[in-house]
């Protein structure tokens, strides 16, 4: 579905086609915006293996931490590519207690450390040599929808749904015409009974840094 069709389901439930329109165009697709990233954050519907930007990491010898993407969530797995195994998860406070001076050891990485500098993958042992890491992860949109002609990027099966928050959205509006608080939490209970209850920031950020359980429960 593309936004243009999106917004026009939204501007026919809220009674709102016919212009001048109480919602204008740039809210309707400021509104789309939320909602795809509300989902993508709520369900995380949108995982990742082959974006090479987003999921490639190419390592140096003699350095520990690289940059992940802004659009990542959660990593689901790293792998060296030139090893059979997956790299292990695992948190500075074990391989402080369990590996005295890791920070200093060289090798081939065998874990990957999620809680050792913000937005940023350490590996240990550190990298002797040139190399490749792959990851799988959770992630949000890696375009924002601008324009009518835009397609969600989660799957068409969802884009309907999209419009349950659009209408929070819309109904929340501070202004006489416009807000009905009612309305806009009938949308909120649908959008959420689709895709989940918030995920706040504080929640995301320690199953990011201290999840080290199985990756397909659904927590991340």
């Amino acid at each position: 579905m593309k936004l243009g069709d999106l917004i026009a389901i939204v501007r026919n439930e809220l009674d709102d086609d016919v212009a001048p329109y109480l919602w204008s165009d740039p809210e309707m697709i400021d509104y789309a915006i939320d909602a795809e990233n509300e989902a993508s954050r709520r369900a995380r519907l949108l995982i990742d293996s082959t974006t090479t930007a987003i999921c490639q990491i190419t390592t140096a010898a003699a350095t520990a931490v690289y940059a992940l993407s802004p659009l990542v969530l959660f990593i689901r797995r790293a792998k060296m590519s030139t090893e059979d195994y997956a790299l292990g998860r695992v948190a500075v406070r074990d391989l402080d207690y369990r590996v005295p001076g890791w920070e200093t050891e060289t090798g081939t990485p065998t874990h990957f450390v999620t809680d050792y500098e913000t937005g940023k993958i350490r590996l240990y042992p550190i990298p002797n040599a040139v190399g490749t890491v792959k990851l799988t992860v959770v992630r949000m949109p890696k375009v924002d929808l601008a324009t009518i002609n835009d397609t969600p990027e989660i799957h068409p099966r969802l884009h309907r749904s999209l419009r349950f928050w659009m209408m929070y959205r819309a109904y929340s509006k501070q202004d006489a015409e416009t807000k009905d608080d009612q309305k806009a939490g009938e949308n909120l209970g649908l959008f959420e009974a689709e895709f989940g209850r918030k995920s706040s920031a504080i929640d995301e950020e320690w199953i990011s840094r201290e999840q080290m359980g199985d990756p397909y429960d659904g927590t991340f």
